[in-house]
């Protein structure tokens, strides 16, 4: 297989089969990253704000949220000494579970999924899988994977979207709270990228990026690059290849109706960029998910 390429993927750590339960201090992220899991986050302690889907959402105290990490998504600001258990279930293990068709699309069209109120069990629960996950023994890990499938399908029974939700913040001033950028840089981007979730399937570019930003290209493409760490047109393209994930995995479109549905301008072009950023190619990609 080859090399994943990091400045494309935003991908360090994680191969797409890889089950992990592990706890983060939570600090802004420097850079936008994305991988092919679908990720339970709760949070122990403290509160927490993503830049996702062209959104900014909280996740506060209490609370579980899922999402499909395959949309580049990045914490732009973090109350003082947050603690957070990230809990990591492969795309094809999300795609075997029984859930209803509403949570699956909204959470296939890069939603965060939460429930309006808390479990308390939920924050006892991952921090001992967390836990228990670092013994790296087969069979308990196999546990936590079922455990975690579980979880998911039980907030699927009454799931809704986290930036729908109205739960009362605790106050600034109680807490510091570390912010990768000021507030009004980051309301530019997140126009920007959320042109880019609405448009990506069009021929647009970075000029087309800018201008809904009402900033000159390079101006753009620093204020992008300053909060997300990347490029307009390195999102541009995972954006794409987001789409294209979704419809190699869950229909049955052939394969050059994914590229052109996905924005990529020819069947040549998507394979190069498919196999740069993915490691196999697309055809590889949906054989994992028939097999």
């Amino acid at each position: 297989m080859p090399q994943l390429d990091p400045a494309e993927t935003g991908n360090r750590f994680l191969q797409p089969q890889s089950f992990l339960a592990e706890t983060h201090m939570v600090e802004p992220m420097p850079e936008a990253h994305w991988h092919d899991h679908v990720e339970l986050n709760v949070i122990i302690k403290g509160g927490m704000t993503y830049l996702i889907n062209g959104k900014q959402v909280d996740l506060h105290e209490g609370g579980i949220y899922c999402f499909w990490a395959a949309v580049p998504h990045q914490v732009i600001s973090a109350l003082d000494e947050t603690k957070l258990v990230c809990v990591y279930v492969p795309f094809a293990d999300f795609l075997s579970l029984v859930v209803s068709s509403e949570f699956r699309d909204e959470l296939l069209a890069g939603h965060v999924m939460t429930c309006d109120k808390t479990d308390p069990t939920d924050v006892t629960t991952v921090t001992r899988w967390a836990q228990e996950w670092e013994s790296d023994e087969e069979q308990l890990t196999n546990l936590l994977r079922d455990e975690a499938r579980l979880r998911v399908r039980r907030l699927a029974l009454n799931a809704c979207r986290a930036d729908k939700v109205k739960r009362a913040k605790e106050p600034d001033h109680k807490r510091d709270t570390a912010h990768i950028a000021d507030k009004r840089t980051i309301a530019r981007v997140q126009v920007m990228t959320s042109f880019i979730n609405s448009d990506f399937m069009n021929p647009i570019d970075v000029s087309d990026v800018a201008k809904v930003s009402g900033l000159h290209p390079s101006s753009a493409t620093a204020t992008f690059r300053k909060v997300l760490g990347q490029s307009i047109a390195q999102y541009l393209r995972q954006r794409r290849l987001n789409h294209a994930l979704k419809l190699l995995a869950d229909t049955d479109m052939a394969i050059i109706e994914v590229a052109y549905e996905s924005g990529h301008g020819s069947l040549t072009r998507f394979y190069d960029a498919f196999q740069r950023q993915v490691g196999c190619t697309p055809k590889d990609y949906r054989r994992r998910f028939r097999s």
